[in-house]
């Protein structure tokens, strides 16, 4: 029962984590975001072909929820004259995963023991069947599974559009075998990637699911 708890603790853990599990920001030490008020969107910095992975929709939602973080922490939109310049980059990279299994075939025999009674005689009790084990050494025929899948990543760069200086970069990456778990993760890994910028929420306000 205990191992049994372990397991659905980890699976609870991984799917919390969601698709975009591994995240990476890094900010430049010297800038001052308290300066920083307004923002707008750069043109997409990748190929905007349309595909599961990336798309008109995906970009939308990514950028609507950018921007919601955005108003928690007091920043507005100005198009004409931002503080900041907001650029989405989305990648994804075709891989495949190679899994080789070997058969298995084990099994545990326990002896037992039994008597047989004859009134007014009584025969001993006797041992059959004592333990055995047998398993796999891996010698026997294997199965290898190629699995395709998809290395996808979102990241948000932070422009001062005076100094046309990169002064933050959140990205959030992991491994995509389904491309319709997307965009129930992308609300989530939104949230996972601006966790990581120097402005918090103001008065704790945060946008959720």
């Amino acid at each position: 029962m205990k191992y049994i708890i372990l397991i659905a603790v980890s699976l609870l853990i991984i799917s919390g984590c969601g698709t975009y599990s591994n995240l990476y920001s890094d900010y430049d030490k010297s800038a001052d975001f308290t300066k920083y008020k307004t923002f707008a969107w750069l043109p997409d910095k990748a190929d905007t072909t349309n595909t599961p992975y990336n798309n008109e929709i995906i970009r939308n939602n990514i950028r609507n929820y950018f921007g919601q973080c955005m108003s928690d922490r007091g920043y507005s939109f100005n198009a004409e004259n931002p503080d900041v310049l907001m650029q989405l980059v989305i990648t994804n990279t075709q891989k495949e995963r190679v899994t080789t299994t070997y058969p298995s075939n084990y099994y545990y025999r326990p002896y037992y023991y039994g008597s047989y009674y004859y009134h007014p005689y009584t025969f001993g009790y006797y041992y059959r069947y004592y333990p055995s084990y047998n398993y796999s050494d891996g010698s026997g025929y294997s199965t290898t599974r190629t699995t395709a899948y998809v290395n996808g990543a979102i990241t948000l760069n932070f422009i001062d559009r005076i100094t046309n200086k990169l002064v933050w970069t959140g990205t959030a990456e992991g491994d995509i075998y389904d491309p319709g778990m997307i965009s129930r993760d992308l609300h989530p890994a939104v949230h996972r990637i601006i966790e990581k910028y120097p402005v918090k929420p103001i008065n704790g306000k945060n946008h959720r699911i």
